[in-house]
């Protein structure tokens, strides 16, 4: 048995939407267990500020900024080539990014156009991330391909139907990639966030304080997840800590109940 379950010293990983969230906090937290880190953002310059951040905090060249967004799926293999040929070599996956709610309405409310936009983002081009990150570690015969689902996609999402159909989507890819390529050493696996504090979260709460509240009070924690709490799963699935887990979907979600009624607002 390592001696250190949480080690990620030596290994390079890309993580896609990692300026800010919970991409920032599992981009802080890799680094914190020793790994080297490609981080996107869909601009170059935010990308690259994040990470002159965390080396400057950290005191090692420990990641580096990359431009990409999950809507162009060539730009986002080509930053993905980008790290490989910086690095070497990828060992740690994780499809962060992701299609997001840009208002709220019933399921008949939303365009076929936001509909399609959801599905080729959170499902589609994250395949496409995935499958092509897989031919070099089913070569090696070692890798670990992890994204961020969502609880909404694990129950119903009053509100946002196109998202979490979307999600539910990521956490069944997950389940077939985890099975087809286990016999190769390659672990996929997703942690699905409920309410996570966020600057748009902290925006919602002066908005509909008391919404939000009795979201918190519905969780059988009474509380909000916290991106770091969400980071930790991460590093959990990425090391030897989970080299027993593949194929799943872990809640971090303060036991929230099924969907039950919407809030009122």
């Amino acid at each position: 048995m390592p001696q250190n379950l949480f080690d990620l010293t030596g290994k390079f990983a890309f993580i896609t939407g990692a300026t800010k969230g919970i991409g920032r906090a599992i981009a802080e937290a890799f680094v914190d267990h020793g790994a080297t880190i490609a981080l996107t953002s869909r601009k170059a310059d935010q990308a690259e500020a994040v990470a002159a951040e965390i080396n400057a905090r950290v005191g090692r060249d420990a990641a580096i900024g990359l431009a990409a967004d999950l809507a162009e799926l060539p730009g986002l293999i080509a930053s993905y080539d980008a790290a490989v040929a910086r690095f070497g070599r990828i060992d740690v996956l994780v499809c962060n990014a992701a299609a997001v709610p840009e208002g709220f309405g019933g399921a008949a409310d939303f365009p076929v156009e936001e509909y399609r936009r959801f599905m080729d983002c959170n499902i589609v081009n994250n395949a496409q991330l995935m499958l092509h990150a897989a031919v070099a570690m089913k070569a090696r015969r070692d890798g670990v391909i992890l994204a961020t689902s969502s609880a909404g996609g694990l129950r119903a999402s009053y509100g946002v139907s196109p998202y979490g159909v979307s999600k539910a989507g990521l956490c069944s890819l997950v389940r077939n990639l985890g099975a087809e390529f286990a016999p190769y050493n390659v672990r996929v696996n997703a942690i699905a966030p409920g309410l996570t504090m966020s600057y748009s979260l902290g925006e919602a709460i002066k908005a509909h304080p008391d919404v939000i509240e009795q979201y918190r009070l519905g969780s059988p924690l009474q509380r909000i997840v916290q991106p770091e709490e969400v980071a930790a799963g991460m590093v959990m699935l990425a090391t030897a800590a989970g080299r027993s887990i593949t194929g799943q979907t872990i809640a971090i979600d303060a036991g929230e109940p099924g969907s039950g009624s919407p809030p009122a607002v």
